[in-house]
């Protein structure tokens, strides 16, 4: 399997389910999960429905799908000590669904902490016409748009894998997004946000200062609005949307495994 793929690492008691963004891959969940796993926590990053093939892939799903997933991979958690769900900016609002939705009747383990990183509750910049205009308009499902660079501060690998398809990054992200999906970007938010009051498990968010995908506005009000016993919220002021993989991957890798350790 290639470095962008799901990924099990380590072996101890504890788990985590590690959820990456929309139209992104585990490898941007990755570092997270190294650093899990070096703690004694087992990390299971999952590929998203609709990802790691060609962006046409998301035509064939929808938010009910990614949710799904998310939750079949949880349940297979089950028998852990504690459990945990990390999730980064779309990953962030299934991990709020989750939290929201638990169900010990369908077999869903009890949660010790999540970890929300950039959560997609508030956009801004393209992110805020693909979602919050594009998403409103009746729009050609297949017409995809170019989505330009990533939003981190630091170079990529220049070589991860090969013989990816058209419109796919060497990272196994996309570099276009299909129009279809506008819609569904903005229920998975809105639906996500308002679930927010009923979610209990402690949590930690995550924000970086030069986010221009995700608004950092979005991240405080969604603090306030958590029923949580116990909610941090931590700002890293030189880093862009993917927090695990810019330039304080090492702190924000850190403040998720440290705040998993007190919960």
């Amino acid at each position: 399997m290639s470095i962008w793929g799901p990924f099990s690492l380590g072996t101890g008691p504890d788990a985590c389910l590690l959820l990456h963004g929309f139209t992104g891959s585990p490898y941007e969940v990755r570092p997270l999960g190294e650093a899990l796993a070096r703690h004694g926590v087992r990390a299971v990053g999952i590929m998203l429905p609709g990802h790691g093939r060609s962006p046409e892939a998301l035509l064939t799903v929808d938010r009910h799908d990614l949710l799904e997933a998310a939750r079949g991979a949880l349940r297979e958690l089950k028998g852990a000590r504690r459990v945990f769900v990390c999730g980064l900016s779309a990953g962030a609002l299934l991990t709020l669904e989750l939290a929201a939705h638990l169900s010990l009747r369908h077999g869903d383990p009890d949660l010790a902490a999540i970890a929300l990183l950039a959560p997609a509750v508030e956009f801004k910049s393209s992110s805020f016409l693909y979602a919050n205009v594009l998403g409103h308009l009746p729009v050609p499902r297949a017409l995809t748009l170019a989505k330009g660079g990533r939003d981190v501060g630091l170079a990529q690998p220049a070589e991860l894998t090969s013989d990816l398809a058209p419109g796919v990054r060497n990272d196994g992200s996309y570099e276009q997004v299909p129009l279809g999906w506008a819609r569904e970007l903005r229920l998975l938010s809105s639906e996500a946000a308002a679930l927010a009051h009923r979610v209990r498990t402690p949590a930690i968010l995550l924000h970086g200062q030069k986010d221009n995908t995700a608004a950092l506005s979005g991240t405080r009000k969604l603090a306030d609005r958590l029923a949580s016993r116990k909610v941090e919220l931590r700002i890293f002021p030189e880093s862009g949307h993917l927090l695990p993989l810019d330039r304080e991957a090492a702190q924000v890798c850190e403040s998720v495994v440290e705040f998993f350790a007190r919960a």
